[in-house]
């Protein structure tokens, strides 16, 4: 009888799968951590969906994400509306320490930075205008 290649003492069966970590390899595409960026920073109380000035004409709309993955972690640049009257940098940090965390829960990434940046300010609908 001809001599058969040694497992370890597992019997090589063909429909066993290999250990998770020589399966293959998971990559996670930059829009991908762009899209979750995006739904993260919607989930701030502060920041609004804006499609208006500015952005109507560039065709673009906020919060918008622009992220590099490089291995196993990320860099997100983050552009946002907020109301007009609330603080900026604690909605800066806010949206910062969200996202950080979702993008790592979801995408298993390390996050080595995200920027922040307040590209509108909305004046509510119902402002009255001031009279001179």
């Amino acid at each position: 009888m001809a001599d058969t290649p040694s497992t370890g003492g597992v019997a090589a069966r063909p429909d066993a799968l290999a250990p998770p970590a020589e399966r293959g390899r998971t990559t996670i595409a930059d829009k991908v951590v762009d899209r979750v960026a995006v739904a993260a920073t919607s989930e701030v109380d502060q920041v609004l969906t804006a499609r208006s000035g500015w952005t109507r004409l560039v065709g673009r709309s906020l919060p918008s994400a622009h992220a590099v993955v490089a291995g196993k972690t990320c860099k997100i640049e983050i552009e946002v509306a907020v109301p007009w009257s609330a603080p900026l940098p604690t909605v800066a940090a806010q949206v910062r320490d969200h996202v950080a965390d979702r993008v790592q829960a979801l995408t298993g990434l390390a996050v080595s930075r995200v920027d922040v940046t307040v590209a509108d300010v909305v004046h509510a609908a119902n402002d009255t205008p001031r009279v001179r």
